[in-house]
């Protein structure tokens, strides 16, 4: 269940000396239609017009733009979450403990790091803008180009899963991946 992992990825967040927000669980359900025909415009004004090349291994600046718009338009605290994603093609953006220590310890090595970011909310859902474009992009498809995950993580389709491994943005502030105005 995400909610195990979810709460692994928060004690591994604060065994790795990493600030943690506190964590709220809910069983409610946030993802509402109403609350995602927000999103077009919200997330316009976060990140402003960006076209697919933009979106594109863009995942950690993008999904930490629109933290503080999607927390606002559900209402509830929405926590930037970096791990990996296993799909029927096998794993995307792999990481362990070991590896995301080195990188605290070194740095980002370069700018095409393997690690992806996503938002989740109290109830477990996940909320992804980047990773169908990405996905699809990279694969050469038309499908899934502007798509978004936008679901409860134990009830995606076709083998997907998401895997938290750190939760909060402290990650990205101490290893310089975050750059801010």
């Amino acid at each position: 269940m995400y909610l195990n992992e979810f709460a692994v990825a928060a004690d591994r967040t604060k065994r790795l000396g990493l600030n943690c927000p506190n964590i709220e669980v809910s069983n409610e359900r946030f993802l509402s239609e109403e609350k995602m025909d927000q999103f077009p415009s919200a997330l316009r004004d976060a990140v402003g017009e960006i076209g697919v090349e933009e979106v594109i291994a863009q995942c950690l600046s993008i999904h930490h733009r629109l933290l503080n718009p999607v927390s606002a338009i559900l209402g509830v605290p929405a926590y930037y979450t970096i791990g990996f994603v296993e799909t029927s093609a096998g794993l995307l953006f792999e990481q362990d403990e070991e590896n995301l220590r080195t990188i605290l310890e070194s740095g980002f090595p370069s700018l095409k790091l393997k690690i992806h970011a996503w938002l989740s909310l109290p109830s477990m859902e996940i909320l992804d803008f980047s990773l169908p474009t990405s996905y699809a992009v990279v694969n050469n498809m038309e499908e899934g180009i502007g798509g978004l995950i936008l679901a409860h993580a134990d009830e995606l389709k076709h083998g997907m899963k998401y895997h938290p491994m750190l939760i909060g943005d402290d990650f990205l502030r101490k290893t310089g991946a975050l750059i801010e105005f």
